[in-house]
Parts: C-alpha cells; sequence; structure tokens
C-alpha cells in the first residue's frame, strides 16, 4: 500500500469521528472486504461532501467500488417495460 492511501485512510478515519460516524480500524480496514464496504458505506451516509469523496477514492483503490451489487429491485427499475418504451412515440 502507498503512503498517499495511508494518508487518506488516517483522513477518513479521523473525519469520520469528527462527523459523528464509525470509529474505523485501518488495519482491518487495509485487510478485510467486508469490512472495508461496511465502514465505506456507513462513511457516505454521513452528511460531510469531502468524506463521501474520500470513502469513493478508497473504495476505488481497495477496487470495492466495480464489485458493488445491484439490488434486484434497482435492476428492474432501471429497465422499463417493453410496452412503456413505446407508449410515448408519434405513433401511439
Amino acid at each position: 500500500m502507498d503512503r498517499e492511501t495511508l494518508n487518506e485512510m488516517v483522513k477518513l478515519k479521523f473525519g469520520a469521528r469528527k462527523a459523528g460516524g464509525p470509529e474505523i480500524d485501518l488495519a482491518k480496514l487495509a485487510a478485510d472486504a467486508d469490512y472495508a464496504d461496511a465502514m465505506l458505506r456507513a462513511v457516505e451516509n454521513l452528511p460531510d461532501e469531502t468524506l463521501v469523496l474520500l470513502a469513493m477514492t478508497l473504495r476505488d483503490k481497495f477496487g470495492l467500488l466495480a464489485a458493488r451489487p445491484v439490488s434486484a429491485a434497482e435492476a428492474v427499475s432501471a429497465e422499463p417495460a417493453p410496452a412503456a418504451r413505446y407508449m410515448l412515440g408519434a405513433r401511439s
């Protein structure tokens, strides 16, 4: 792990504590993907914009950004029904 990532992890830990977020264990954050996902999700729900951006940056560096599962409800709601897509056309 590089120095920049370590600095970002420390900023996240102290920023989350100051914002009333979770207490983050840095060793566990770096080693356990499930713990990292849970902590980063908790920080992303805080009202501090810089902490949310920092959490997303760390999520990307840890390789957790692309691996976020999409729930079945989100997948279904994102895709319109076949009949509904043509209802607004010129021929309807």
